[in-house]
């Protein structure tokens, strides 16, 4: 007997290929998370943790779904206007330990997980966490696309039971970022894994569009001066550490002194540009590392949309009345003398 018409259609749905991500810099933007995602539990664990990249592929939403064990630590994010959510799985392993940590436990010892159902306590120990990664992936599109999401991702709920939620239509497609984390000086394992709806992904991307701006006469001189300001040199100092110290101790100091300072301060170097005579502005956060032979500085974090927003109207002269004949004082674009070397790398 022939194969049914409904089990031929249900076999080549199981079988179909699955979609492309809709962001060509995707593998990038995963491998910020993970940076991102070590940061966020060397802070709310208070010990070393590291983070490796284990998996970025799409994958039908039934197949991903159903590997979820029972019961299981399930944040779910949205995006403000869709029907579709994220979710974050934190496998037990993760739970026990992130609990352990955050109710004291020792950093140096790696006891063996156990298996439990999750009480509300270790519900809302993990909530903080949670919250923190659906920030930290939206952080990670902002810095690689270099625009700001048209929304933040925000975690809404706290589940258990894989079954009882949707986060999308059973047919469409995620991406699946699984990380492995070594926490603690005794390098307590544990997984978790970020589901992103396709969709979602495409409402995260969105980004405000500048208005058109009608041409004149004056275009050829706007195109000039932003290219001349965009080019302008702006002063940078990377502050690794700030400390306190009494005046006659400074005055004692002698060459081959050693200053102390905290190991975690190359994790948080200050990137601070010159604003005018002895002022400054913090834009950015980075971390100390090399490049080759080289040292150099990763950003952790980019400059905060009130910074970037003022350096484009800075340098975006598109004013309908900032002809040649109309500028102003207040027009001026700050022109900030480099005073020797290179800029902090960053």
């Amino acid at each position: 007997m022939s194969e049914m018409p409904q089990n031929i259609l249900a076999r080549k749905i199981e079988t179909r290929a699955v979609g492309r991500v809709p962001l060509p810099e995707f593998s990038e933007i995963a491998t910020r998370f993970a940076g991102a995602i070590e940061r966020v539990a060397r802070d709310l664990f208070k010990t070393t943790t590291g983070a490796i990249l284990m998996e970025s592929e799409v994958h039908p939403l039934g197949r991903v779904m159903e590997r979820i064990p029972i019961p299981a630590m399930l944040g779910l994010g949205r995006v403000p206007g869709t029907n579709t959510a994220t979710l974050i799985n934190l496998s037990s392993d993760f739970v026990y330990h992130l609990v352990d940590l955050r109710m004291g436990g020792n950093p140096q010892l790696a006891p063996t997980p156990t298996t439990r159902s999750l009480t509300a306590i270790d519900m809302e120990l993990c909530r903080d966490f949670l919250s923190a990664a659906m920030t930290a992936f939206t952080d990670a599109m902002e810095e690689v696309t270099g625009r700001p999401a048209a929304h933040p991702l925000v975690l809404t709920s706290l589940e258990q039971n894989a079954t009882q939620i949707s986060i999308a239509p059973s047919g469409a497609d995620v991406v699946a970022i699984g990380l492995n984390l070594d926490i603690g000086e005794a390098a307590r394992n544990a997984d978790m894994e970020l589901l992103i709806p396709l969709s979602v992904l495409d409402g995260l991307r969105g980004t405000r569009e500048k208005l058109p701006v009608a041409e004149d006469t004056s275009g050829i001189w706007r195109q000039h001066m932003q290219r001349e300001a965009a080019l302008a040199p702006i002063e940078l100092t990377a502050a690794l550490h700030r400390m306190k110290l009494p005046m006659a101790e400074i005055a004692d100091w002698q060459p081959g002194d050693v200053i102390p300072f905290l190991r975690e301060a190359v994790d948080h170097v200050e990137l601070r540009m010159k604003v005018d005579g002895a002022r400054s502005l913090k834009i950015a956060d980075a971390r100390l590392g090399a490049k080759g032979l080289a040292k150099g500085l990763r950003l952790n974090r980019g400059p905060s949309e009130q910074v970037t927003e003022h350096l484009r109207e800075l340098i975006d002269l598109t004013e309908p009345d900032a002809g040649p004949g109309n500028c102003t004082d207040d027009d001026a674009i700050p022109f900030v003398e480099q005073s020797g070397g290179e800029p902090a790398p960053g």
